[in-house]
């Protein structure tokens, strides 16, 4: 009995190092895993999701404390999309800006840098005791969307 519950302990040690190492999951074609490995060489523990539309969503962390990531990679390998979660003090100072002008009262619960092809916005959510928002800026602080959450 103690070797079967000291197999299984070791068995599922190994199953942990596996998950870790971001092993290739069945059914992501090589080149999508090529591209992420490319791009994002240092993540660790990925995790991938086929979408609906075929692309591949890859959500990960990079470094020791890393945030969280999300790529998003087309069947060909090509990265659509980046998003970063990032301190609010990691914000642009235009966007800074715009967040005591325009949302005072409201104090930012997530910020998030997000790149599409090219193209950089941030997300940020913004908590307060009126309700939460959500609310999307472009580089210069300009508001791109807003919702209520």
């Amino acid at each position: 009995m103690k070797k079967l519950v000291f197999n299984l302990f070791v068995l599922f040690l190994t199953g942990l190092s596996v998950m870790a190492q971001g092993a290739s999951p069945r059914g992501v074609p090589a080149v999508v895993i090529n591209a992420f490995q490319q791009q994002f060489s240092k993540a660790r523990q990925v995790e991938w999701e086929r979408r609906k539309d075929g692309s591949y969503e890859v959500e990960f962390n990079v470094g020791l404390i890393g945030r969280d990531q999300k790529a998003f990679i087309s069947p060909e390998g090509k990265v659509l999309k980046h998003e970063e979660e990032i301190a609010s003090s990691a914000l642009p100072e235009a966007v800074k800006k715009q967040l005591k002008t325009e949302f005072d009262g409201y104090r930012v619960e997530d910020a998030k840098k997000i790149d599409t092809a090219g193209t950089v916005a941030y997300e940020v959510e913004l908590e307060s005791r009126y309700g939460d928002l959500q609310v999307r800026f472009d580089s210069d602080g300009k508001i791109l969307k807003e919702r209520m959450d």
